[in-house]
């Protein structure tokens, strides 16, 4: 800090002194020192016209570059040295401030005077002194180096291995029973906090019905139900894989669409079989498919699988259903994006320009991955013929006659506009193919199914380095390999293939520090509210570190020992008195730890909306749990009854009602949703024609016209919605309220129950 004050009132001081005047055209003396040249010449120089974008006062290195201190000017930045003592032609600074080369003219949007410019030119030709007290090496200027990097790295948590470490012995002995506790328990102890008490069984049951099904426990009876068995239930139903799927493909930035659009008419460009990826993975966590050969299926399926038309093929949605439709280095970066955010935890892409300015990821690792991905060939969306069949979505005959009809009527359009050689007619019939065709192909029930897919180009790629990004400007060959900071040795992978298939061996490696810790963080969070890491996709060195770093080491060492089973790790969770705790406050814990961060309760949640849709329906006898299959809209006048997984997302137009319940944006990974309050979510519940829709059915569905008691009919719609019988007091609230209503000829159960959905213990799961 000294150091910075002493080197800014020398700064000051040289600017007073360079207000003495200088006569134009005059040469500055040659009787000056050269640090007394720098500073009362050519620092004012430079603070006026280069420090905007390149001192660390003005918090700006752009292009790698700072000239507020010797070591800036001397070892350059990205295009190289800016300042070479002695020699003019070599010193980029003369070359970019003289105008001499159009692609470096600096300061951008003027030209320096000629005195200027000869002031620095006697600078540089007299051996370009530097200033007397020198700023040197800061944190600032470090940013992007990334020997410094690695040196930080060494000791960063997230890149040590993972120890397996024994939970520790703590004095409540039936929080010795679960090792999730142990080590919570421990830590609770360490910061003075004490646990909460174990929940209620209707809230427990509750909570466990939606944390593994999103679903409320609508076949009543759970007085009668065991946890254990309970959990058992759900992890064996259909809608666990439904429930949790969901979570991976807010990672997966799965939609229907890509990003882009015709611009004549605003239509989407449809992925017609984007839906057999969603398939697979509600699939895979049915089957509890370990999760290394999860993530090897979604990277390099097509690598190791047999047969032509294996279902497993539609893994490679992972790649496929990307925002970017064609072959294009945006579509290869998305696709190293939500590999290493999604899977890793690093923020790669960050190095696609330059060097990482904070991780240790340099460009050459960046470009590594981008010959893998470059290595891919894409088929368009469209083509019929460019992706495998998939069996087990054979349509109705009712369902073909249909599909074939309209297919032929396209077929027609396209056959025609093909015929007619003038103008653009020809685009018009693949326009036809793009747009009509695609989307019958989504959403026509008796089309044929197929999986999206990538395969191999006829030759890997070999990638260069970009500088600064630019596909043009090409630098410094580099092999397809993985990682530096996880794989030192950083082995060329094979020159025979992409080299896909061994990038997915090293992601899921047990050696590797990140995966599992990145993974297990992912599915705590998901039972429990919060994660151990509260950056998910972030574990590098800008990440946060973990609450319980010793029990995320277990986790992820138990989850490996396991055998990558996804069911194991959600039981060993979901059994702890952890994750059974109540979910009051405590105001003596609140003082200690406002933000819960070491779990001393429960963390209460609000239903996300699918969940709420979802709910809603269940509640209402209208939930259709038929699975697979092409999407549904999930609003309007032809809404899906189906679960709000199997609805139709847009990425170049997302849903209003999705957006303002904070669904997560499918234009790139997410790792986590936010959790926003917002007018339009009340006005929805209020006035949505879908929730008023709910309400009815729910009414008819219960068979309310069949019950005379009213007292039976309010313990009735209670059971249905809250899955409890009412309180007194709720009762004599309830009955007032239908007596005022009848008394206006209003029919009121159909309000009542809407109210009751509108709730806060119906949306909100304790």
């Amino acid at each position: 800090m000294f150091q910075i004050v002493k080197s800014s009132f020398i700064l000051l001081l040289s600017i007073l002194l360079s207000s003495l005047p200088l006569s134009v055209g005059a040469q500055p003396s040659g009787e000056m020192s050269g640090t007394e040249f720098f500073e009362r010449r050519v620092r004012p120089l430079l603070v006026k016209h280069c420090y905007d974008c390149h001192s660390e006062a003005e918090g700006s290195q752009k292009g790698g570059l700072l000239l507020d201190r010797e070591s800036g000017w001397l070892e350059g930045g990205d295009s190289g040295k800016a300042v070479i003592p002695g020699n003019l032609k070599g010193s980029l600074l003369i070359t970019a401030v003289a105008y001499t080369d159009p692609n470096v003219e600096m300061p951008p949007k003027y030209q320096l005077e000629a005195e200027e410019v000869a002031i620095l030119k006697k600078w540089i030709r007299d051996g370009a002194a530097g200033p007397a007290e020198d700023m040197g090496e800061t944190e600032f200027s470090q940013l992007g180096d990334q020997d410094v990097i690695f040196e930080k790295a060494k000791d960063h948590w997230s890149f040590q291995p993972v120890q397996k470490i024994t939970p520790p012995e703590v004095t409540d002995p039936v929080w010795n029973e679960n090792p999730v506790d142990q080590f919570v328990w421990a830590k609770l102890e360490e910061n003075g906090l004490t646990p909460s008490p174990v929940a209620d069984k209707r809230t427990l049951m509750r909570r466990l019905s939606y944390k593994l099904t999103g679903l409320p426990p609508v076949e009543g009876g759970l007085k009668d139900k065991n946890y254990d068995a309970y959990l058992e239930e759900l992890m064996a139903s259909p809608r666990f894989g439904e429930h949790v799927g969901r979570f991976w493909l807010d990672i997966a930035r799965y939609a229907d669409t890509a990003i882009t659009y015709r611009p004549d008419t605003k239509t989407p460009h449809y992925y017609p079989y984007a839906f057999t990826y969603r398939d697979y993975v509600i699939d895979s966590f049915n089957e509890d498919k370990p999760f290394d050969l999860f993530v090897k299926e979604q990277l390099a399926a097509d690598l190791f699988v047999k047969g032509k038309n294996d279902p497993t093929l539609a893994a490679l949605g992972f790649i496929a259903v990307s925002p970017y439709r064609n072959m294009s280095h945006d579509f290869v970066d998305d696709v190293i994006d939500v590999t290493t955010r999604g899977i890793l935890g690093m923020t790669v892409s960050c190095s696609r320009c330059h060097d990482h300015k904070f991780e240790p990821v340099p460009t050459a690792d960046y470009y590594s991955l981008y010959g893998v991905f470059n290595s891919l060939s894409r088929p368009e969306p469209w083509k019929l013929n460019a992706f495998p069949v998939i069996k087990g979505y054979e349509a109705g005959a009712g369902e073909v006659a249909e599909y074939t009809k309209a297919r032929a009527e396209i077929d027609r359009e396209i056959k025609e506009a093909g015929e007619k050689v003038k103008g653009n007619n020809r685009s018009l019939a693949a326009e036809i193919e793009q747009t009509d065709l695609a989307e019958l192909l989504l959403f026509n029930r008796g089309a044929p199914t197929r999986a999206m897919t990538v395969s191999e180009k006829g030759k890997p790629a070999e990638p260069a380095v970009f500088i600064r990004g630019e596909p043009s400007n090409k630098g410094e060959r580099v092999p397809r390999r993985f990682l530096k900071i996880i794989d030192p040795e950083q082995k060329p992978f094979n020159a025979k293939d992409s080299g896909r298939l061994e990038l997915a061996e090293k992601m899921v490696d047990p050696e590797n520090p990140l995966t599992a810790r990145v993974y297990v963080n992912r599915v705590w969070a998901m039972l429990m509210g919060d994660p151990i890491v509260d950056t998910p996709s972030d574990f590098g060195l800008q990440g946060e570190a973990p609450s319980h770093p010793e029990l995320l080491d277990f986790l992820a060492s138990w989850f490996i020992e396991e055998g990558w089973s996804t069911k194991k790790l959600v039981r060993l969770i979901v059994t702890s008195k952890t994750f059974q705790q109540a979910s009051l406050n405590r105001d003596e814990m609140v003082a200690i730890d406002p933000e819960n961060e070491f779990f001393w309760r429960s963390n209460r949640s609000r239903l996300r909306i699918e969940e709420l849709r979802d709910s809603l329906l269940a509640v209402a006898g209208q939930l259709d749990l038929s699975m697979r299959g092409r999407p549904g809209q999930m609003w309007g006048d032809d809404y899906t009854r189906r679960r709000s997984v199997y609805g139709y997302v847009n990425r170049f137009n997302l849903d209003p009602t999705l957006r303002n319940f904070d669904f997560p944006s499918p234009v790139q990974t997410q790792g986590s949703r936010t959790d926003n309050i917002v007018s339009p979510q009340a006005l929805f519940l209020m006035n949505s024609p879908f929730m008023i829709e709910q309400s009815e059915a729910l009414i008819d569905d219960v068979g309310l016209d069949k019950i005379d008691d009213r007292n039976e009919r309010i313990e009735a719609v209670f059971e249905r919605v809250l899955q409890r019988p009412p309180t007194p007091v709720e009762v004599d609230r309830v009955e007032r309220f239908a007596e005022i209503e009848e008394g206006r000829n209003i029919p009121p159960w159909a309000l009542i129950a809407q109210s009751l959905c509108m709730s806060n213990e119906f949306l909100y799961v304790d």
